[in-house]
């Protein structure tokens, strides 16, 4: 990789560069060369993640940036695959982790500015660019270590730790479990409180293959670009992240009659998903008589026999889907409909499905489009970071004020993500990306709730 100082160079940083380097483990690691599962290497996941943990006034005499720089070399040394590089099998179908122990790449930067207050999503998203290093587009995914670190300090006394993480290497889980890590380091403590597990070879699929089920998940589809829509033309400079708290007396008058018409049990999860989803759809027009999909995540690690360890930090969740044969039903039909499409698609994760759809994966790699979609299949990404515990990481300054994510959103075609609420607030945040037209008809469609 060429020198780190060279791509800070390139980057037109809104704040100062103080300094940058690569960070090792602190104590020798293996060399050796990893296997990656299928959950760990498909279309969904071949790219990164972002993540941004927001710090209020410390006016400590002690540099954040260091304590947490030498924290994560500590850590390295048990998480040596994040210090590695990704490389390509030989036959090209796969990615593997050469544990070369190279180092994350960690850049401590100042800014005269202060947090904005107080410090919600809406405040800090014109930042995320200025507060998280990013390499060029033309960089070979090789070159880019897994792991970036960016500490931004403020004016004010307050600190912006902002992380990228190849999702190749981990999942949303694992990325949290790192950093708990960290901090615990940094705050000085005996020994870490989970112990991480690599064991990817426990997903390998068996043999012989076995594929039970149709897998709706998995074919690939419009979740990044599908030439059946018209949001196949917008760009990523068009879409616009927008947030909406929703506090528990909202969420509360949402559920109440679903539960009632369902004579059921459901999860917030389930009905803020339905709910958003159809929110989605109403507000970018989508043909009524056109089938759409939800797709999220669901840790699968205690669904699968025998479960995966604890302390696994590689991608332990499964895409469920819920399908609607048309978008009518969930945006003119009860919210009930959709709440239950959901539930079911949630139920459907289990061993035999995991296990099934890790088969399917392996038998259609070397094909670069498993099927295409039926015509106007619009397809919704959703992703759930409330219970992660990005909001809990403690470097020994308290928990951060907002744990959010970043820019990478858009990569994906106009998602929804749920957020932490900030602190002191009982409710959920939620994240929508949608293009500019679209924006004044969702403000209409939630503020109606809120």
């Amino acid at each position: 990789m060429e020198n780190p100082d060279v791509y800070c160079s390139q980057v037109q940083l809104g704040v100062t560069l103080i300094e940058s380097a690569l960070v090792q483990p602190s104590r020798h690691s293996p060399k050796s060369i990893l296997y990656l599962s299928n959950l760990d290497d498909h279309f969904l996941i071949r790219r990164r993640f972002e993540a941004f943990l927001v710090y209020s006034n410390i006016y400590s005499a002690t540099n954040p940036a260091k304590v947490i720089r030498d924290a994560l070399s500590e850590l390295l040394s048990y998480y040596y695959p994040l210090a590695g590089r990704l490389r390509k099998t030989q036959d090209g179908r796969k990615l593997q982790v050469d544990c070369t122990g190279e180092g994350a790449l960690f850049v401590e930067a100042a800014t005269d500015s202060t947090l904005p207050i107080p410090g919600e999503f809406e405040e800090m998203k014109s930042w995320f660019g200025q507060l998280l290093f990013q390499f060029p587009p033309t960089a070979e995914f090789d070159e880019v270590p897994p792991l970036i670190f960016q500490v931004t300090r403020f004016h004010c006394g307050g600190f912006v730790v902002g992380v990228s993480f190849n999702h190749s290497l981990c999942d949303g889980r694992g990325a949290a479990q790192f950093l708990m890590g960290i901090a615990e380091i940094a705050r000085g403590e005996a020994k870490l409180s989970i112990e991480p597990v690599w064991e990817r070879e426990d997903l390998k699929p068996r043999q012989p293959y076995v594929v039970s089920f149709h897998h709706e998940e998995l074919r690939e589809s419009g979740f990044f670009i599908n030439p059946n829509t018209p949001l196949s033309s917008v760009k990523s400079e068009d879409l616009l992240l927008a947030s909406f708290f929703l506090n528990s007396d909202a969420l509360q008058k949402i559920k109440q009659p679903i539960v009632e018409e369902l004579k059921e049990n459901c999860t917030t999860f389930d009905v803020l998903a339905a709910f958003a989803w159809r929110a989605r759809t109403t507000v970018l027009g989508i043909p009524l008589n056109h089938a759409i999909r939800i797709l999220f995540a669901v840790d699968a690690r205690r669904a699968l026999d025998p479960p995966l360890a604890q302390g696994y930090y590689g991608n332990g969740v499964y895409i469920a889907c819920a399908f609607s044969g048309t978008a009518e039903e969930v945006v003119n039909g009860s919210l009930a409909h959709a709440v239950k499409l959901i539930k079911n698609a949630k139920l459907a994760v289990n061993d035999e499905y995991v296990r099934s759809g890790i088969a399917f994966l392996e038998m259609n790699r070397s094909r670069h489009g498993i099927t295409l979609p039926p015509p106007g299949m619009e397809d919704t990404g959703l992703t759930d970071w409330r219970w992660l515990g990005f909001n809990q990481v403690d470097f020994g300054w308290g928990n951060p004020i907002i744990a959010c994510l970043g820019n990478w959103f858009k990569a994906v075609i106009c998602p929804i993500a749920f957020l932490p609420p900030p602190k002191a607030k009982s409710g959920v945040t939620m994240v929508f990306c949608v293009p500019r037209p679209a924006l004044e008809a969702l403000e209409t469609e939630l503020h109606a709730v809120m």
